[in-house]
């Protein structure tokens, strides 16, 4: 049996003016695993990643980090952010320092870490993205992919045990997004659980162990990815069509029944 490093359990949230995030939902999430979390825009998507790294204090339900409630006190938020890093759609909402290397070493240094160690989490930070080069470049002047390159490996400076990513591919290009997969790849194998939000199915179907389909702030259906991606009306039902792969054979199989009759 898989041990869960998060779950969120019947959590709801609504912003103001009524606006219904999510509905009761309820998420288990598995140490060690890539899980991706799919639905159309407005589904909760990017609230639940709110809710998992300690951002916003569910107005009803809990979170559960490594089977005890999460803790909102100054000190308990501390110790939940070390455990689960956060990396948001847009990068620019992260990187605010000069440099690369003095962005990365932010959250090492508010841990409190000397710089021998800051210096080393950095630098083991930025190879594991493959951005060692870029290390003394200054922030403005970087592509979108590269920041968001940087902007994952400041979380990745913190240790986290698990990586929460909101739309990971938004704006890259293929290559970009490529090399940022590869990346990805290269943290699990290392054991970093990691969840991420996307509307591609492409993209879940090719990266993700599990897959949870969001619809109406709630988990329409769960499971391993081959499984949740095969079921054409859980897939409606939250708004989205079966991998390309996945419908050409959907439409090969439909075709060669046809031909028997």
């Amino acid at each position: 049996m898989v041990e869960l490093i998060l779950e969120a359990q019947n959590i709801s949230y609504a912003y103001p003016g009524g606006i219904m995030a999510l509905d009761g939902l309820s998420l288990g999430i598995g140490r060690g695993r890539k899980l991706a979390v799919l639905g159309p825009n407005g589904a909760g998507k990017s609230t639940l990643l709110l809710h998992l790294n300690g951002t916003l204090t569910p107005q009803a339900g809990r979170v559960l980090l490594g089977g005890e409630a999460g803790l909102y006190s100054r000190a308990g938020l501390a110790r939940w952010r070390r455990r689960v890093g956060l990396v948001l759609q847009d990068p620019d909402d992260q990187l605010f320092a000069a440099t690369v290397a003095e962005d990365v070493s932010f959250g090492p240094l508010n841990l409190g870490l000397d710089e021998t160690e800051t210096t080393a989490r950095v630098a083991e930070a930025l190879a594991a993205l493959g951005i060692a080069d870029l290390a003394e470049r200054a922030t403005h002047m970087l592509s979108f992919g590269q920041k968001k390159r940087v902007a994952i490996a400041g979380a990745l400076a913190m240790r986290p045990e698990v990586l929460l990513l909101d739309e990971p591919l938004a704006g890259l290009d293929h290559q970009g997004g490529k090399r940022l997969l590869d990346a990805l790849g290269r943290l699990s194998d290392a054991g970093t659980t990691l969840v991420f939000t996307t509307h591609d199915v492409d993209l879940a179907w090719a990266f993700a162990d599990e897959v949870a389909l969001f619809s109406g702030g709630r988990v329409g259906r769960f499971g391993p990815a081959a499984e949740v991606l095969a079921d054409r009306d859980a897939l409606a039902a939250a708004g989205l069509e079966p991998p390309l792969l996945l419908e050409l054979g959907f439409r090969t199989r439909e075709e060669a029944l046809v031909g028997r009759r």
